[in-house]
C-alpha cells in the first residue's frame, strides 16, 4: 500500500475493534439462513437496520464503529443464493433510506470532530457494502474541503464493486450511471490535489468499460503533466500507480492503446527529465520515489515493447544524467528524431506551429536554484 493511502485509511481505520454492540443479530441471522423469504421477514430486516443505524448515529465514543460497520456489511447478504435474490434488495432498499436518513441528521450536528467522523465512517460503509445504487449518496460528499471524507466519498463511486455492476453488459440504466460517475469525477480530477484521490480515480478508469473513461484518464495526466512542468509535482510515486493505470485501461479497451501509449510516453518522460535536471535541487526522498516510478514504468514498457533491454535503470544505476537522457530520447523520441514507442505503436506528440509532427514529449525548463 502506498504512503499516502495509508495515511489517510490509518486515519479512520486506526480505530479499536473491540466492540460492545448493543444491536441484536439474532433474528437477523435467521432471515439470512433462509432459502426462501416471507413477509414477516422483510420487517426483520427493516428492523435491523434502523436499531444498527440508530447505534451508529449515536456513538460518541468511536473505539467500535468498526466493528459495528463490520456487522452491517457481513449482514447485507443470504447464506444461499436463493434467499439472496429476495434479501438483497429488500436489504439495500432499507439501507439506502437508513444511510440518507443519517446523513441528514449528521448535517443537522454542531460542525465538529463528532461530526466529521460519524460522515466519513458513513461514506466508509457506503464504501464497503459496494452497491451501485448506495453510492450515489456519496456525490455530494465528493467537493468536501474534508480530505479523509472526499477521498471516501471518490471510494463509493470506484471501488471495484461498484465497478462491475456498471460494467453489466447490456444494461442501459448502468451505462448512464457510469457516465454520471465519469462527469462528476472529472469535475473533482480539475480541483483535486491529493494523488491518493486521483490513484483511485484511474484505477477507475482503467477497468470502467465506457469509452469516456479515456477521457478521464487522458485528464489525469494532463494534470499531473503540468505540475512536473512547472516543478510542483510532489509525492512522485502517485505517477508509478497512475502509469500502471494505463496499461490496465489497455487491457480493457483494446481501441485505447496509442492513446494510453501516448499519455504514457508523456508522463513517463517528465519524470525522467525531472530527476535529470533535478540532482542539485531536489530532495533525497523527491530522487528516490523519482528512481521508483522510473524502474517501475520500465517494468511496464514491455506491454509496448517485448524485447525492451532495461536500459534505462541500468543508465542509473552507471550515474550522470547524460547517459539516461540519451536512453529516454532513444525509447521516446527527441526534437531530431522519433522514439522506439511512438514508432512502434504509432502515436506522435501533436503538431508544430508550422505544421510537422512534433517528435519529442514535452520538455521540462531548468529547476531554479536553491537559494
Amino acid at each position: 500500500m502506498h504512503k499516502v493511502h495509508f495515511s489517510i485509511v490509518f486515519l479512520i481505520i486506526s480505530i479499536s475493534c473491540i466492540d460492545i454492540l448493543a444491536v441484536n443479530t439474532a433474528r437477523i441471522d435467521v432471515v439470512r439462513s433462509k432459502e426462501i423469504l416471507v413477509d414477516a421477514d422483510t420487517t426483520v430486516i427493516e428492523e435491523f437496520l434502523t436499531e444498527a443505524f440508530d447505534e451508529f448515529l449515536a456513538k460518541t465514543d468511536f473505539s467500535d464503529v468498526a466493528s459495528l460497520r463490520t456487522t452491517i456489511v457481513t449482514r447485507s447478504s443470504s447464506e444461499f443464493e436463493s434467499g439472496q435474490i429476495q434479501y438483497g434488495p429488500r436489504f439495500f432498499t432499507f439501507t439506502q433510506k437508513q444511510t440518507a436518513q443519517t446523513f441528514e441528521k449528521i448535517s443537522q450536528l454542531s460542525d465538529g470532530t463528532r461530526k466529521s467522523l460519524l460522515k466519513t465512517n458513513l461514506l466508509i460503509l457506503i464504501s464497503d457494502l459496494g452497491n451501485l445504487e448506495l453510492s450515489k449518496l456519496a456525490i455530494d460528499y465528493l467537493q468536501s474541503s474534508n480530505i479523509t471524507a472526499r477521498y471516501w466519498a471518490v471510494c463509493c463511486l470506484t471501488n471495484d464493486s461498484v465497478v462491475r455492476q456498471l460494467n453489466t453488459a447490456g444494461s442501459t440504466e448502468n451505462g448512464r450511471i457510469a457516465e454520471e460517475f465519469v462527469k462528476k469525477l472529472q469535475t473533482v480530477v480539475q480541483v483535486e490535489e491529493s494523488g491518493d484521490i486521483l490513484i483511485q480515480i484511474a484505477q477507475f478508469a482503467a477497468n470502467l468499460q465506457q469509452s469516456s473513461a479515456n477521457e478521464l484518464l487522458s485528464q489525469i495526466i494532463q494534470k499531473r503533466v503540468e505540475l512536473y512542468l512547472n516543478w510542483q509535482a510532489d509525492n512522485e510515486m502517485v505517477d508509478s500507480f497512475i502509469l500502471k493505470s494505463l496499461i490496465d485501461r489497455i487491457q480493457t479497451d483494446q481501441d485505447s492503446t496509442k492513446v494510453m501509449a501516448r499519455n504514457f510516453a508523456i508522463l513517463y518522460s517528465v519524470a525522467i527529465q525531472k530527476y535529470v535536471l533535478g540532482t542539485e535541487t531536489l530532495s533525497a526522498d523527491s530522487i528516490h520515489n523519482l528512481v521508483s516510478v522510473i524502474a517501475q514504468g520500465e517494468k511496464y514498457l514491455s506491454r509496448f515493447l517485448a524485447d525492451w533491454p532495461g536500459s534505462l535503470k541500468r543508465a542509473i544505476e552507471k550515474g550522470g544524467g547524460a547517459g539516461l537522457l540519451a536512453e529516454h530520447d532513444a525509447l521516446l523520441g527527441s526534437a531530431s528524431s522519433t522514439g522506439r514507442l511512438p514508432l512502434t505503436v504509432g502515436f506522435d506528440y501533436g503538431r508544430n506551429s508550422d505544421g510537422t509532427v512534433k517528435t519529442a514529449p514535452p520538455k521540462l525548463s531548468n529547476p531554479s536554484k536553491p537559494n
